[in-house]
């Protein structure tokens, strides 16, 4: 425990290279080269420095233990507990992550001829036909690249629906609870937001939605567990009003990893909801996605 301890308190002092010098430390040091020797001043000019004051001198092995030390400092679930389980820090298996890098995914070139990737394609396919059955919707799309994107196109899809009966309505209802980025996607898609209120309970207030439920709205963004980790346990009847004003229910799935395999969306009365692979599945996250998009056939 000691040794532990002294490690922390090393880490937790780290300072900068400049803070301990090591005069005449370098790095690298090639070798002479068998070739004319030039002058810096003569092709540079100007811009030529013949030195820098205060220049670090440090070894290879100083720069390499330093940052790795410094790298040490980053909060990661490899290191710690991370209690909020939402949005990106989610485990990712190593194996996972060495797949995701094979040549034949991450090498893969978007105009790729058809005949060569078909390999692709056929995993693709077989996603999309898991994903089915893990959320019972009856069509699922690959064809957002991250959970934002998701969130427009589910949007997007909600108000061509509501244009196609012949009125796209004008209102989104996000609660206060639900995932930040739901109030922008029903922006960009052309809705007004309207804040519903949580109860003391910290989840949706039927009492609130039932006073903003109008025939204006278009739909509902809930987040299931939503952002503080409460499940909805009304949201049978949540999806019960918002359908018998013709709304759509939409389900932001960036906690689709707290009930995935328990219980499908569908049957929770879900018309659209998006899905972040690298959340609930464990693909590589920073790589601009993907997102899913899932829509059931209605919608």
């Amino acid at each position: 425990m000691s040794g532990g301890k002294t490690s922390m308190d090393h880490r937790r002092r780290e300072g900068t290279l400049f803070d301990v010098p090591r005069p005449g430390r370098t790095g690298v040091r090639l070798p002479p080269l068998d070739v004319p020797t030039a002058d810096p001043g003569a092709l540079f000019g100007a811009a030529h420095r013949p030195e820098v004051a205060g220049e670090v001198e440090a070894s290879e092995v100083d720069v390499v233990r330093h940052f790795t030390r410094l790298s040490l400092l980053n909060f990661a679930i490899d290191t710690a507990l991370y209690p909020l389980g939402s949005c990106t820090m989610k485990h990712n298996p190593r194996i996972n992550e060495e797949i995701a890098r094979l040549p034949g995914f991450a090498e893969v070139h978007p105009y790729t001829a058809e005949h060569l990737v078909q390999g692709a394609l056929e995993l693709l396919w077989l996603l999309e036909e898991r994903l089915k059955v893990l959320t019972g919707f009856a069509r699922v799309t690959l064809q957002p690249s991250a959970g934002a994107n998701g969130e427009l196109a589910g949007t997007l899809m909600v108000r061509a629906a509501h244009i196609a009966r012949g009125n796209a309505r004008r209102h989104v209802l996000v609660p206060d609870s639900a995932h930040g980025t739901n109030p922008a996607s029903a922006h960009f898609a052309g809705y007004s937001v309207v804040e519903l209120a949580s109860s003391a309970r910290g989840t949706l207030d039927l009492a609130e939605l039932e006073a903003k439920l109008t025939d204006e709205v278009a739909a509902l963004m809930i987040t299931v567990p939503n952002t503080i980790g409460v499940f909805e346990e009304n949201i049978l009847k949540i999806a019960e009003m918002v359908h018998a004003k013709g709304a759509y229910l939409y389900l932001d799935g960036a906690n689709f990893n707290a009930f995935v395999g328990k219980v499908r969306p569908a049957d929770m009365g879900v018309d659209v909801m998006h899905m972040n692979l690298h959340k609930t599945f464990s693909t590589p996250h920073g790589g601009g996605g993907p997102g899913a998009e899932i829509g059931r056939a209605h919608v």
